[in-house]
């Protein structure tokens, strides 16, 4: 029987911090609501979407999970079984570093910047912990969290096998765009523009940058480019995108040039940074096109590079893996990708996505890198349902009546990308407590 629940082994709580395990998260189903989703946990409310947990201070400690999923006549079709661990937030007795890595989902900032304010902040909503100056994020990419500037490194379209090899620019080589202002959402990326005769497809959208990869056609390592960027297709914002200047992607930040290799001494010592206590991964929906798919021997083969490297480097630091969220259940897939080709088939899609998260928690729990790794299962944490970018839309060509439609297929909204920083704030509770 193919497997239908998917939760990790243990999910960390903070009191005071609501926390919900939504069930589309965990069941692999085109309809996981076909069954009756029956949860037994000594704390906790299950609702008919998700599970619900605000602890209080009483209740730190540790809780087992059941979840069953019950057909219509009250058989069990399969069983799961998680941890629930809840802690209660204690400042750390030093400043903490920490390197963020990611792709797309990582390259504006949003989700490491939610979790440092959460930890170092006061105020908001959730209101901060007001732990100022006890964690350093650290990289070239920034982001700044009201007067604070953060790092990390985070790049649109890369995987595990981009932060292992040179990404010089290439034939494939995606490119920043500096503008003066621009009225593009999240609901226009996987755009199409062309650009002095060739098609470009917006990947990234930040205030002053845009980030575009290669559409069809192009033969040239570094092609002509105009100051004019022209609509052809997908947006739902159309307005010429006019440039100030331009730069292809630049090379892997980790990369030496003198010894031809990723070298993370060498990244440390160049920028004057500190070295990281923990590294936090969140990769890779990119080169997960294969719907249904269970073999990720590529992934592995360039996971397991990055993470020995950064071991050999660093031998105290904590590499946490964070899986990824389910993509778009309601019709963010085919806005972005049509009826033909990589990911137009949702399900399969969310089936790949699923099984990747599987295969990222064995690794993690595997004998050569459990000492030093963690897999965080963000899919479980995050409303696949209402966080995806979603507009308003006729329910058919006839009628004034609208529904809420996806426009994206794998970047959230950015509820969302709060409720991925909610997954980071979670695991800096839970590790940097005082022992």
């Amino acid at each position: 029987m193919n497997k239908r629940l998917f939760l990790a082994k243990k999910y960390y709580l903070v009191v005071g911090d609501r926390f919900e395990l939504f069930y589309r998260g965990v069941v692999k189903a085109i309809n996981p609501y076909q069954y009756f989703i029956k949860v037994t946990c000594d704390k906790g409310k299950p609702y008919p979407r998700y599970f619900m947990f605000l602890p209080e201070e009483k209740d730190v400690g540790e809780y087992d999970m059941q979840i069953d999923l019950v057909n219509d006549d009250g058989e069990i079709v399969e069983s799961g079984k998680t941890t629930l661990i809840v802690n209660k937030p204690e400042q750390p007795e030093r400043t903490v570093n920490i390197l963020c890595i990611g792709d797309s989902l990582t390259a504006a900032g949003y989700w490491t910047g939610e979790g440092y304010r959460r930890f170092c902040h006061q105020g908001g909503k959730p209101e901060g912990l007001g732990y100022a100056g006890k964690i350093n994020l650290i990289g070239l990419c920034k982001y700044q969290v009201e007067k604070d500037v953060i790092g990390y490194e985070g790049y649109g379209s890369w995987q595990w096998k981009s932060f292992c090899t040179n990404s010089l620019p290439s034939k494939t080589s995606s490119i920043w765009v500096d503008v003066e202002k621009h009225n593009k959402k999240e609901a226009d990326q996987h755009s199409v523009w062309m650009n002095s005769g060739n098609l470009w497809i917006l990947e990234t959208i930040t205030e002053k940058r845009l980030k575009f990869k290669r559409g069809q056609g192009h033969k040239e390592i570094a092609p002509q480019i105009s100051e004019r960027f022209v609509h052809q297709a997908n947006a739902l914002h159309q307005e010429d995108i006019i440039i100030k200047n331009f730069s292809f992607e630049s090379g892997n930040p980790f990369w030496n040039e003198e010894i031809n290799d990723i070298d993370f001494k060498n990244y440390i010592r160049v920028n004057n940074f500190m070295v990281p206590d923990f590294i936090y991964i969140l990769l890779t929906w990119n080169g997960l096109s294969v719907p249904y798919n269970r073999d990720f021997a590529v992934h592995q083969q360039y996971a397991t590079i990055l993470l020995d490297k950064i071991h050999h480097d660093f031998p105290q630091c904590q590499i946490r893996c964070m899986g990824i969220q389910i993509n778009s259940i309601n019709g963010g897939i085919a806005n972005n990708y049509g009826a033909k080709g990589p990911y137009s088939d949702m399900y399969g899609t969310v089936t790949t996505a699923f099984n990747y998260n599987q295969w990222l928690e064995e690794l993690c729990l595997s004998e050569k890198y459990r000492k030093f790794c963690l897999y965080l299962d963000v899919k479980a944490q995050f409303d696949s349902e209402y966080n995806m970018p979603m507009a308003a839309q006729a329910v058919n060509a006839r009628s004034n009546i609208t529904e809420m439609v996806g426009t994206n297929g794998v970047h959230p909204s950015m509820a969302g990308y709060m409720q991925i920083g909610d997954v980071f704030y979670r695991s800096l509770v839970h590790e940097l407590n005082k022992k």
